[in-house]
């Protein structure tokens, strides 16, 4: 999948106009994208448009017009798109009490290298971005990267089953993607 440049994303004055649509669009995209592992943890697997809308949010919510600033936050936000044979998800701990979420955030510390796909039973190697947990908590959203073999690549898009799956000492969860939502991912894989 091609990374955006800069030339790809409406800096403020543009997209405001057409906000509202876009954002419409966006929340119909990430519906077959967003995978719930539990109550309190999903995946947003991410592909240029759902990264283009993060960056065109918070161009906006910063007010950030100068063409350098911008290229600069593409560059940032590019890393979140998937590459050749992989999927690309943001993890989420949906947790709005605080008192819980303090608890919880000490509790799931190493969640990011928990969570990993299965394609036809087989696991998906997953890398993550490294620094969100520490000795004393971990962070609620992390970034992850499923890197499918040639063989795993093809099996997904013939349509063998997928999970995602949470193997974690304090959450263990299992979500088996269902048709929509193995289209919406293919689609990645097939480069689109």
């Amino acid at each position: 999948m091609q990374p955006l440049a800069p030339s790809d994303v409406r800096a403020p004055a543009a997209y405001e106009p057409v906000r509202a649509e876009a954002r419409r669009q966006v929340i119909e995209l990430k519906r077959h994208r967003r995978i719930a592992l539990s109550p309190i943890l999903s995946l947003v697997f991410e592909n240029r448009d759902t990264v283009r809308s993060v960056v065109e949010e918070l161009l906006r919510a910063e007010r950030i017009e100068d063409p350098q600033r911008i290229a600069e936050e593409v560059d940032v936000f590019n890393e979140l798109i998937p590459g050749d044979r992989e999927l690309s998800a943001t993890l989420f701990l949906e947790i709005t009490d605080q008192a819980e979420l303090a608890q919880r955030l000490n509790d799931l510390r190493g969640i990011e290298e928990s969570v990993h796909m299965d394609v036809d039973g087989e696991r998906v190697a997953q890398v993550h971005e490294e620094g969100r947990s520490r000795d004393d908590r971990t962070s609620s959203v992390h970034y992850l990267r499923f890197r499918l073999s040639d063989e795993q690549r093809q099996a997904f898009l013939r349509g063998a089953e997928v999970a995602v799956v949470a193997d974690h000492a304090h959450l263990q969860a299992r979500t088996t993607l269902d048709e929509q939502q193995r289209m919406a991912l293919g689609a990645d894989l097939l480069g689109h």
